[in-house]
């Protein structure tokens, strides 16, 4: 109850302190920053993230603002996560409140000036407070496309006086696999997941407009870029100042906590356990039931990432090739009915995974390596299904 009320109030000061921002012009004191918050350990926080800072000593002003909150208490609110139609929302905060959750979490902050004249941080602030009434705040957020920084970089070319002009990048065009294994390298299991969820549309190649979906691609974009309006054309950014260093130490997933290593040593010891049982009695089908019963959700998983949300990264993905939906139930019903029809349905996955195998590195798509472990031993557990009913079908 207490953590409640002091909730309330704090959202009852906000309230009040953005409503009485709306009738005030910033001053000339005025100073508009790009906020950049290097990763964190969290999955929501791997990325990094951006906030537009407004600060006039004058006027008592000092807020940030962001486009990467959302309400847990929305109807559905996990059903319409997944499906990519849960609305997030730009919020704002004082800095000072601002600050602390970076401090805890030993991330760093990075603050860039703005090099704006008065008429356009007055624009540019007119345009974020009109951006926040209720009926303007909610947007469908997309993880390439628009999202916490993209925002941010698309109001300020929107309300300031000329164009922002970026400098030309001639390095090698990067995919969005490139742009995002940088940070999820040391972090194999992240690293899996997404390559597991995210489908061949980060297999094509970003523009370097494109790049700025990242926060720390737009704070670099940022500092390289300049402003023309009227034939002058001066930098974007004034200067830059680091507010917070990092301090959070990250560490390479042990090798022992890998998925690859852990894939493998389960594999090897179900080969082991397949050899040694191949001519007994009994067929230990109990391994494949789970084996394959699981596979099988998770690409009933990537079929509904697919075909039934709103997500455009995670389709077409190729993983479905060997996590094959049909795997659950079907196989599980099959290994129980041990007839005809389940040899020649095993019979006919396994080839099946024997071409995925030799095709995998031409496969269209950046599918997980650390995955190859599990998918070799679908093929060997499927002849071994196919030996074994065989026994029993002469």
């Amino acid at each position: 109850m207490q953590r409640f009320k002091f909730f309330i109030c704090l959202l009852l000061i906000g309230i009040v302190s953005i409503s009485n921002t709306q009738a005030k012009q910033l001053s000339e004191q005025s100073a508009v920053s790009l906020l950049t918050c290097s990763p964190g350990e969290e999955l929501y926080s791997h990325f990094g993230h951006s906030a537009l800072r407004f600060h006039d000593p004058l006027n008592k002003i000092d807020l940030v603002f962001n486009y990467g909150t959302f309400n847990f208490n929305t109807p559905n609110f996990y059903m319409k996560f997944a499906r990519g139609k849960l609305k997030y929302r730009l919020a704002f905060s004082s800095y000072q409140q601002f600050l602390p959750e970076y401090i805890v979490s030993g991330q760093g902050v990075t603050e860039q000036i703005l090099n704006l004249d008065l008429d356009s941080r007055r624009k540019l602030f007119q345009a974020v407070i009109e951006n926040y009434k209720p009926e303007n705040r909610y947007y469908h957020y997309d993880f390439l496309f628009d999202n916490c920084s993209t925002r941010i970089r698309d109001i300020i070319e929107a309300n300031i006086n000329g164009k922002i002009i970026y400098k030309e990048n001639t390095d090698k065009p990067k995919n969005f696999w490139n742009l995002l294994d940088h940070f999820m390298e040391q972090s194999r299991w992240i690293y899996l997941g997404i390559h597991l969820i995210l489908g061949s549309p980060c297999d094509i190649d970003a523009s370097p407009y494109q790049y700025m979906f990242l926060p720390d691609n737009m704070m670099y974009a940022f500092a390289d870029a300049t402003v023309l309006n009227m034939d002058e054309r001066v930098p974007l950014v004034s200067h830059t100042k680091e507010v917070l260093k990092p301090t959070l130490d990250y560490k390479m997933t042990e090798w022992y906590k890998r998925p690859g290593f852990i894939f493998g040593l389960f594999s090897l010891i179900i080969l082991l356990i397949s050899i040694r049982t191949l001519t007994s009695k009994r067929n230990y089908f109990i391994i494949d039931h789970v084996f394959f019963g699981a596979t099988g959700i998770v690409g009933w998983v990537i079929v509904f990432l697919w075909f039934f949300t709103d997500h455009q990264a995670t389709g077409p993905n190729w993983n479905i090739l060997w996590a094959l939906p049909f795997f659950f139930p079907v196989s599980n019903i099959l290994l129980i009915m041990k007839n005809i029809t389940s040899y020649i349905f095993f019979y006919t996955s396994s080839i099946l995974l024997l071409i995925i195998l030799a095709t995998w590195p031409i496969i269209p798509q950046s599918l997980p390596n650390e995955i190859l472990p599990i998918v070799t031993l679908l093929f060997i557990r499927s002849i071994y299904i196919i030996k074994k009913l065989k026994i029993n079908l002469v």
